[in-house]
């Protein structure tokens, strides 16, 4: 008898067909001429959803407890605020 768990995972494939297309999108993104100031948080956002994807999913941090998302995320913060401080 196999013991259920309280969640339900979501199949790779599909994790994996979703980042395929987050990077087609981004590099149909870049064929257009958009000003950079433009293109470069577009291209950001779309980077940092798949970072997510995999951590989430491949990392298996949804599956776990909340405390481990934050030690993840904390870091992956502080090095967006000093981007974003040392680009102003």
């Amino acid at each position: 008898m196999q013991a259920h768990s309280d969640h339900s995972h979501t199949n790779p494939v599909v994790v994996f067909g979703v980042l395929t297309v987050l990077t087609i999108i981004e590099i149909v993104i870049t064929l257009f001429h958009i000003p950079k100031n433009i293109l470069v948080p577009i291209l950001l956002g779309i980077s940092l959803t798949k970072a997510g994807l995999v951590a989430a999913y491949y990392m298996h941090l949804r599956y776990e407890k909340p405390i481990y998302t934050i030690i993840f995320l904390t870091p992956a913060l502080f090095a967006v605020f000093l981007i974003l401080t040392l680009a102003a």
